[in-house]
């Protein structure tokens, strides 16, 4: 049992200690303590290991709709930032496609401007020494009118050449330069096209390890839901013989209460004449925290009778007799702890559970509305409260018929 215990308080500290990386809202964190705390109330009368894996039940079933909803925030957040990458990086193949095709453009300007120059390198030389050997003189001294015509003819269609072959060599430079300028811009386009590939990849692996973290975080909650699990249902049996020892003291507690009314037949002068209907005091100054009636046990799925009202107040708070009558019991009892029980007459007592002090005797006579005792959280509680029974003929009623509708003082 020692080790049950060690490996609850390992599964509640790390479901503290992880609380952080779950990601919840304080709405959220707000709804996990209340969960808790419900669980708590519900299981005041079960054993030390069986509350601590209800705490822990409570704690992960409020915990995983959140968790698992963050890893399918974050599957699809991996999905967007994967599709992301793989746009980023088609945009890089083409960028580099488009750079290469550039680089190649410019290589064959560049050629084209060596042979160009290359190629008419020859017809400058000629059209030069053409230029010095047939002067316009030459032409104009010839003594035939034809051959100055064809002189002049030729003359022009060297100095034409000439001018062409500049004109091809300028325009294959602006190509040249041109699709140098294509080729630049293509490089910086595909190395941003690179960074931004890169940065896309970097928030993919971002998205992935954070759907990896909100996975991790969804199975640790299972693991320990499943392992709370485990350690109440070990001790099922154990549950059972308890809530029945209690029965079984709530059955002994209901036979005094009988044989106190037999044997005093005055009532103990109840000022309410023993009929209920809203003419009790309310005991204590708090709220009412848990009703009367059956509860579905939240672990084993079992119906249990919560035979009073339990009514939350601080250590210390005081406790009121509901109405006037005889102290038939004060001292302690199993799984109520300090107990006080007052008959009033007809059948009718009432009673007063977990106190932390009992201010009356057994046999003495209290008023209405006086002092009997204070709050506490003794005998099976998990918090300071008043447990308030009314029975009849000692069997155990709903209490709020006898208490004023507005359930306050």
């Amino acid at each position: 049992m020692r080790r049950i215990g060690w490996l609850l308080a390992a599964l509640l500290l790390a479901g503290t200690a992880s609380s952080p990386a779950f990601g919840l809202s304080q709405s959220d964190l707000d709804k996990v303590q209340r969960e808790k705390a419900q669980m708590a109330a519900q299981l005041e009368d079960a054993s030390d290991e069986v509350r601590a894996a209800g705490l822990v039940l409570a704690e992960t079933a409020a915990r995983l709709p959140g968790a698992e909803h963050a890893v399918d925030v974050a599957h699809g957040r991996v999905a967007a930032a994967e599709a992301e990458a793989a746009q980023a990086q088609r945009e890089t193949d083409a960028a580099r496609e488009a750079l290469q095709e550039a680089e190649v453009e410019y290589e064959a300007a560049r050629e084209a401007v060596e042979a160009a120059r290359e190629a008419r390198a020859s017809l400058f030389a000629a059209t030069a020494r053409g230029s010095e050997l047939l002067t316009l003189d030459a032409v104009l001294a010839s003594g035939d009118p034809q051959k100055a015509v064809d002189g002049l003819t030729y003359l022009e269609f060297m100095m034409d050449g000439k001018n062409l072959a500049v004109e091809e060599v300028t325009l294959a430079r602006r190509e040249a330069a041109n699709a140098e300028n294509a080729a630049s811009l293509a490089q910086t386009e595909a190395e941003d096209a690179e960074a931004a590939a890169a940065d896309a990849l970097a928030i993919a692996e971002t998205r992935y390890t954070e759907a990896q973290a909100a996975q991790r975080t969804v199975e640790q909650l299972v693991g320990q839901h499943e392992a709370a699990l485990a350690v109440a249902e070990d001790a099922r049996e154990d549950a059972q013989s308890e809530y029945d020892r209690l029965e079984a003291e709530s059955e002994r507690l209901a036979d005094q209460l009988r044989r106190a009314d037999r044997d005093d037949d005055s009532g103990g002068g109840s000022s309410s004449g023993g009929g209920g209907g809203g003419g009790f005091v309310v005991p204590v100054d708090g709220w009412k925290s848990s009703d009367f009636g059956w509860r579905r046990h939240p672990i084993y799925g079992t119906t249990r009778l919560h035979g009073g009202t339990d009514f939350a107040a601080g250590t210390g708070a005081r406790i009121h007799a509901a109405d006037s009558g005889k102290v038939v019991y004060a001292g302690w009892s199993s799984g109520y702890g300090q107990l006080t029980c007052i008959s009033h007459g007809g059948g009718l007592s009432t009673c007063y559970a977990h106190q932390s002090e009992i201010w009356v005797d057994y046999g003495e006579h209290v008023d209405r509305d006086e002092g009997i005792g204070a709050v506490g959280s003794t005998g099976d509680s998990t918090g300071p409260h008043l447990h308030f029974e009314v029975r009849v003929h000692g069997d155990r009623v709903n209490p709020v018929g006898y208490l004023p509708s507005c359930l306050c003082r």
